[in-house]
């Protein structure tokens, strides 16, 4: 994919202002701790589990809130369950350690074939052992170290995983603007609220970074209307495992409707292809100068709420390794 990336940086910084990010999470433990979700404090509910900002699924963090109760934290924890087989390819191949290790993956059977189970799996001392039962499903290029591998996730409800990256960016939103936004923390725990939301998840895959622990960075636009459209009010920015995925929060209560009228929202992208890029390369290049960035990106809806399977096709290099290519199976060691 080919942009100017610095207008294209520059556009988002013009739109965007950062108002919570994993740099700026508080760690005070407040006096009376009340949960930020369902709003109950300590006399009503128990507050003795770690909750953390961003889950440790995504990579070992200390983004710790305190305002997040022991009930919300189990109720979050099945949206979490799918945001977890969503990327697990990728928090597997990559090499992200969660709570205790590095996940395991294993691909759904198609047609109860075991020929279509490809999994990976780490040793005790940290080697990779990647189990492809089916040709279809990979290519390996030894003379240039290259591997192609399709994995067919686990099933997943979409929904889940939009609503699993809402309350990511819920739990970095300031104290102070939780009023204004109100509407989404109903919605998130209510399935029966009314709201607007844009259910489009943004992803793009780095090639040349790869992030050691994941971060969070949750913008609100400083301006929503333009002459032709209008810009969400909040979007989120997550990075880990080599993604950034990026996705646009419900509009709050408070949105103009009907001033949006005849208007289409614009999706200001984040521009995350700048972790593939050089920077004493082009830092001395002028603003108005092209430059060609290669990285991939995709867009996927996650508005169903149908349990759904999709293939996750992942390109990687490697340094070395044995493989024992038959018939039906291989081992990459």
């Amino acid at each position: 994919m080919k942009n100017d990336s610095h207008q294209f940086r520059n556009s988002f910084a013009e739109i965007y202002t950062i108002i919570g990010s994993s740099k700026t999470l508080p760690k005070n433990v407040p006096n009376l701790r009340t949960c930020r979700f369902c709003g109950k404090n300590e006399n009503d509910v128990a507050f003795k589990k770690i909750a953390h900002a961003c889950p440790e699924l995504l990579g070992q963090n200390n983004f710790v809130i305190y305002d997040e109760c022991d009930l919300c934290n189990e109720k979050f924890s099945k949206y979490e369950s799918h945001l977890s087989k969503f990327f697990l390819p990728y928090l597997s191949v990559v090499g992200v350690k969660g709570k205790k290790k590095i996940p395991n993956f294993q691909a759904r059977k198609d047609n109860d074939d075991e020929k279509t189970r490809t999994s990976v799996k780490y040793t005790d001392d940290g080697k990779i052992n990647l189990f492809l039962s089916s040709l279809d499903d990979y290519k390996v290029d030894i003379e240039n170290k290259t591997m192609s591998i399709r994995f067919r996730n686990p099933a997943i409800k979409p929904i889940y995983v939009y609503k699993s990256l809402l309350k990511i960016a819920l739990s970095f939103l300031p104290k102070i603007k939780i009023r204004k936004y109100q509407l989404l923390f109903d919605w998130l725990q209510n399935d029966n609220t009314e709201i607007v939301f844009f259910s489009t998840l943004f992803i793009t895959k780095l090639t040349r970074k790869k992030f050691g622990k994941p971060s969070v960075q949750l913008y609100e636009a400083n301006k929503i209307f333009t002459d032709k459209g209008f810009h969400p009010e909040l979007t989120l920015v997550v990075n880990f495992a080599n993604i950034v995925a990026q996705i646009y929060l419900p509009l709050s209560a408070s949105f103009d409707y009907p001033k949006s009228n005849g208007k289409s929202p614009t999706l200001e992208l984040y521009p995350a292809f700048h972790y593939n890029m050089d920077s004493e390369k082009y830092e001395n290049v002028e603003p108005d100068t092209p430059i060609t960035v290669n990285y991939k990106f995709e867009s996927i809806d996650l508005h169903s709420e149908v349990n759904s399977i999709r293939d996750e096709v992942i390109n990687f290099t490697f340094e070395s390794g044995d493989f024992n290519i038959e018939k039906n199976s291989s081992d990459f060691l």
